[in-house]
This record gives structure tokens, sequence and C-alpha cells, in this order.
């Protein structure tokens, strides 16, 4: 328990503080061309990431906290909320969300690259994106063959 809130407010800070740094390089930058351009909102937005899965995991917490009658009626709700946590019909549910998510995902990114194509943006962009859900795709298919060799 306290190393998942540990972990989510050490996510959180470092996430802002990414963001900080992203936005003081973009009020400091002068004279800067090229793809440097990019790289304060590219930190910003890696910042912000990080903060949001920080506020996710915390969110997701909490609401086990406040949603499980063990923690409300005895004492000790940290343990049985990790109990609640290691379930098998919990750790089901949170499986085939975060897969439906994952296939949604591909979907959107798949949109963007489309719409990114046809507005006809900068070709680097395009490929950077493109190589993205290509290593997206990569991590997906060796995953699924470590997880069938162990099954």
């Amino acid at each position: 328990m306290k190393k998942t809130v540990k972990i989510a407010f050490i996510s959180i800070g470092g996430g802002l503080l990414f963001a900080l740094v992203g936005v003081t390089m973009l009020l400091f930058q002068a004279g800067i061309e090229g793809l440097l351009i990019a790289l304060p909102i590219t930190i910003i937005s890696i910042g912000c990431i990080i903060a949001a899965n920080g506020l996710i995991l915390l969110a997701g917490r909490l609401m086990a906290r406040k949603g499980s009658t063990f923690a409300k009626e005895i004492a000790d709700g940290d343990k049985e909320i990790d109990i609640l946590e290691g379930d098998e019909r919990n750790v089901a549910i949170s499986r085939r969300a975060a897969a439906t998510t994952f296939i949604c995902t591909g979907w959107m990114n798949s949109a963007l690259l489309i719409f990114l194509i046809v507005m006809q943006v900068q070709l680097v962009i395009t490929l950077v994106f493109l190589a993205a859900l290509i290593a997206k795709a990569i991590v997906l298919v060796f995953l699924r063959l470590k997880y069938n060799k162990e099954m």
C-alpha cells in the first residue's frame, strides 16, 4: 500500500517537474530552429503523461480504499485492499479493461496517423508517430509470445 502511494507521488512530482522544465525551456528559447523547437513541447507532454499516470495510480488506490467494505470495518484496511487487488476476479477485470483500452488506443492512434497524412504534416512527424505505432505492435507480439510460453 505505502509503496504504491509513494510511487504515485513520485510520478506526480516527477511529471510536474518535467512539465516545469519544458515550460521554462519554452519561455527562454530564442533563435532555435529545426527540430529543437519541438523539444520543450515534447518535454511538457512527457511530464504531463507521467503526472497523469501517477494521478491514475493514486485515484485507483483511493477508490479501492473508499469502495472496500473491509476497509470500513477493519482498522487494518490496507492489508484487505492488497488482498482485494490480488483477487482473481478483480485482476481479470483489470486486465480486460487494460486490453480494451489498448485496442481503443490502437484505433485512435491509427486514425490520428491517417489524419496527419491527410493534413500533409511534415514527414518527420508522421514517421516518428508511425515508428511509435510499429514499436507498440512489436512489444505486443513479444509479450504475447512470452506469455504463451509461460502458460
